[in-house]
């Protein structure tokens, strides 16, 4: 399970009871909760948002991948990066970790040794941005996990990796981390709603992280009957500190992947008969709403800046996944410095998701 953090951390929704499998006994608690992004060994990590400064001396942002498998026997991982739009890049390696053993890897380096192609396309504005797949495998392979006849490790032992997440200013003196998103191996014997991560063409038995498998997942802790049809997230929130005095920023970091279909549910949406632009409000710390507007999500990676001066919390509504395959997951990075001249520091605060 999730650790709670300093500073109210929003933490997301898990469920757990003795009932949460219909047709098969529960996973034991080292395995997680299948739709819920409860924190466990994983098959599957997910980094939902890397950011490399393309000119290290104006931009000198980093992003650092540490995967560790626990596991007493040897593991084969292969990573795949993806642009900001759910495009699977040239870029892409396998791994042999040996029990205990830890993989690090620079994502400034991995960009710098891409091809022009790779590079142009991660572009975005002064960065490079995107997202990266972790998936134990049993061979080597260049295909991308999404299609047909990638080579996934299945059975529980191979829910093996931890991995952790580093945002990077090192030369401004500063950094923070988080989890990757870890991705159960579930096997099929688990209600339908709650497996297939990868979507129908991969054939994965990976747990999903859509509206409808975190909502079936409460519903059967609840033994409340079957699962009925989700197909929005009712709530993004999101922790925002924007004190002056700290000269503080915060941008909200909203990952939602169909991984059948490019870009975000705006553009989804934009060409099927759901709505297209979501419930925006930000509330200053009494609960005052400061904010009430909409908000486009065009993007697997939206990257939204906050704006304003009054710290507190933004919730983004009624985010659409009329597929139910869009695994959705935020998280917020405040920056800032003391106006006294202390160092930089950052902080990151995963999002609370209400299916």
């Amino acid at each position: 399970m999730k650790r709670i953090k300093f500073l109210g951390i929003f933490l997301s929704v898990f469920f757990w009871g003795a009932s949460l499998l219909a047709a098969a006994p529960p996973p034991s608690p080292a395995d997680g909760i299948p739709g819920a992004t409860d924190k466990t060994l994983a098959a599957t990590l997910i980094v939902p948002f890397f950011e490399v400064g393309i000119n290290v001396a104006t931009e000198p942002i980093d992003t650092l991948l540490v995967v560790t498998n626990v596991k007493a026997s040897q593991r084969k991982f292969h990573y795949h990066v993806w642009d900001i739009n759910g495009n699977a890049m040239d870029l892409y390696g396998d791994q042999d970790l040996n029990g205990s053993a830890t993989w690090s890897k620079s994502m400034r380096a991995l960009i710098a040794g891409s091809t022009s192609a790779v590079k142009t396309a991660l572009t975005d504005g002064n960065f490079y941005r995107g997202f990266v797949t972790i998936d134990v495998v049993t061979a080597e392979t260049t295909k991308n996990p999404t299609e047909s006849g990638y080579p996934f490790a299945s059975g529980s032992s191979n829910n093996c990796l931890e991995g952790f997440t580093y945002y990077v200013r090192l030369s401004e003196g500063s950094s923070n981390s988080m989890d990757m998103i870890p991705v159960n191996w579930v096997g099929n014997s688990v209600d339908g709603k709650l497996v297939g991560f990868y979507g129908a063409s991969s054939l994965d038995e990976l747990e999903t992280l859509t509206a409808d498998a975190r909502n079936c997942a409460a519903v059967l802790a609840s033994d409340v009957g079957p699962c009925p049809l989700v197909e929005e997230i009712s709530q993004v929130d999101s922790r925002v500190f924007l004190l002056p005095a700290f000269n503080a920023t915060t941008r909200i970091i909203l990952f939602a992947w169909d991984t059948d279909f490019l870009g975000g549910p705006s553009t989804y949406c934009d060409t099927h008969t759901c709505d297209s632009a979501y419930t925006y409000k930000r509330f200053d710390e009494e609960g005052s709403t400061v904010v009430d507007n909409t908000i486009r999500l065009d993007k697997v990676v939206n990257v939204i800046n906050v704006t304003g001066t009054t710290n507190g919390w933004v919730s983004i509504r009624n985010i659409p996944d009329p597929t139910t395959n869009r695994h959705v997951y935020a998280f917020s990075i405040t920056n800032a410095k003391p106006s006294s001249g202390a160092a930089n520091w950052d902080a990151i605060l995963e999002s609370f998701i209400i299916p």
